[in-house]
């Protein structure tokens, strides 16, 4: 399947994704309340803390899934490979749902600060949430096999229906209800039971069940290299979740319920920006990891690297800055609610700037792990983490979001200026200047420029909600218009002639 083919879907569905879940918003906050909307926020940091949980192991599956479509015969032992984990899939998930019901009235009681809503309702939202996360949870496996089979426009078509019941249809289901809350959080678990049953079923078609059930009698000694890499992607992941989510769990229990409740607009619209990087992600990852296992496959698959960081780049760059220069106006069109708009507009610009660029450096891990290396990842924030985890701590208790805000930019500015040059000198040796002024500053500094000229255009804002959407829709399509002009293939298609200076492939 092609590239571009998977990564059209893959946006379809995230940018569905993405909008669904903002415009949902301001209706979750009218007919829940804020303190309710809260919980909803405690939600999406419970299913996030729970892939420490995850061990490497959807992350190790996708590539596995990657390099057994691309070689059947080398890699015949992944059928075999996918049966035991699916058994171990389901004694997890069963293990976890326990724990938590038993932790349920301690994290209802001395975690949350709700000084509204009845205690009842808190505990048993937060029970069924528990639940409902530990679905999710073990669904993310089953997803990452379908992607590294590169079946992402089916992927993406259940998406699409798994969202819309997700959010509006969970907007009607409130509104059906006595109970906002409860039903709330009821429709979240039979949704995703109904997600469950569609990913698994794919998967199990995708791997046939005469394959599975092929004996293999050097499995053990094939798992340990899985599980020695599936345990660095574990160790990663587990250290990039305390580094990047450290602040929101810890604001969940200093806030009030529903002061946490307008953080948690911030921290939706910073994670749909992080969001809307991942597309591209899902489609290059199985691709590149299947070029890295052809003999003379590392010099497309760096080629292949440099162009989707100017893609990235190009989504990105004016999307957050648009946000973090036009952030009251934004905020007042999407909530409505100046108590928000006065909290927490510096903030979104804060965490808008440092989700923009940390899409970017999340490429930097990518390049790691399609070469089945992340010795170097795991060393470097190892020792971020010991650092910023207690700053973030801090950070949250002394200064609130904004200070927990300011670190996040700061830290992701870090890592885009220092940390890159000792990925790509390990990595990609002598394309990091390149990589760095061409590839993604240019975009940047084009994009800053764009969103600073508007600026200074005519407009009245906060006078009507569409009318602050229209005028920032259009600011953001005219920076993004300008920012696809400079990527290497467009230039080369427009401007053949002139082109030799942005022409990856000569340059490297």
């Amino acid at each position: 399947m092609s590239i571009k083919r998977n990564a059209i879907a893959n946006y379809v569905g995230q940018i569905y994704l993405t909008l669904s879940g903002i415009l949902v918003v301001p209706l979750y906050i009218q007919h829940l309340g804020m303190e309710a909307y809260g919980l909803v926020g405690f939600f999406s940091i419970l299913l996030t803390w729970l892939q420490l949980l995850d061990a490497g192991v959807s992350t190790t599956l996708m590539r596995e899934a990657a390099r057994y479509r691309a070689s059947q015969t080398e890699f015949i032992w992944f059928p075999a490979l996918f049966s035991a984990l699916s058994k171990f899939f389901l004694i997890s998930t069963l293990v976890l749902v326990v724990i938590g019901w038993l932790a349920t009235p301690w994290i209802a009681h001395n975690w949350l600060d709700a000084r509204h809503l009845p205690s009842s309702d808190v505990t048993l939202a937060v029970a069924i949430m528990v639940i409902t996360a530990a679905i999710r949870w073990r669904t993310s496996p089953y997803r990452s096999v379908i992607v590294g089979f590169e079946h992402q426009v089916w992927l993406n078509g259940v998406n699409l229906a798994i969202v819309t019941l997700r959010t509006f249809g969970a907007v009607l289901v409130i509104q059906l209800f006595s109970n906002p809350v409860l039903s709330f959080f009821i429709w979240q678990l039979l949704v995703s039971i109904a997600e469950a049953v569609c990913l698994i079923a794919k998967c199990y078609q995708l791997v046939p069940a005469e394959a599975r059930k092929q004996k293999h009698e050097d499995l053990k000694s094939i798992l340990k290299p899985f599980i020695r890499f599936a345990l660095s992607a574990a160790f990663a992941s587990a250290i990039w979740t305390f580094i990047s989510q450290i602040d929101r769990l810890v604001l969940s229990k200093t806030l009030p319920l529903s002061a946490y409740g307008s953080f948690t607009v911030v921290a939706t619209a910073a994670t749909g920006i992080i969001l809307l990087s991942s597309p591209i992600m899902q489609a290059i990852v199985p691709r590149m990891t299947g070029i890295k296992t052809r003999k003379e496959g590392d010099a497309e698959s760096l080629t292949l690297y440099r162009y989707t960081t100017q893609a990235v780049a190009i989504f990105m760059a004016p999307l957050s800055i648009t946000i973090a220069m036009f952030a009251t106006p934004l905020l007042w069109a999407w909530t409505q609610n100046e108590q928000v708009v006065t909290d927490m507009s510096f903030v979104l610009s804060l965490y808008a700037l440092g989700s923009g660029v940390q899409a970017i450096c999340g490429l930097l891990y990518h390049l790691q792990y399609v070469n089945g290396n992340l010795k170097l990842h795991l060393k470097g924030f190892t020792c971020f983490a010991i650092i910023l985890v207690p700053l973030n701590i801090w950070a949250a208790i002394h200064y609130g979001a904004q200070g927990t805000g300011w670190l996040w930019l700061g830290q992701n500015i870090f890592y885009l200026a220092g940390w890159a040059w000792l990925v790509h000198r390990r990595f990609a040796p002598g394309i990091h200047f390149t990589w760095l002024t061409r590839d993604v500053l240019l975009i940047w500094a084009v994009a800053a420029l764009v969103a600073w000229l508007c600026s200074f255009l005519p407009v009245e804002w906060n006078q009507n909600r569409w009318l602050n959407l229209l005028w920032l829709g259009l600011i953001g399509l005219a920076n993004l218009s300008v920012c696809c002009l400079l990527h290497s293939l467009v230039i080369k298609r427009l401007l053949p002639a002139r082109a030799k200076g942005f022409n990856i492939e000569e340059r490297e």
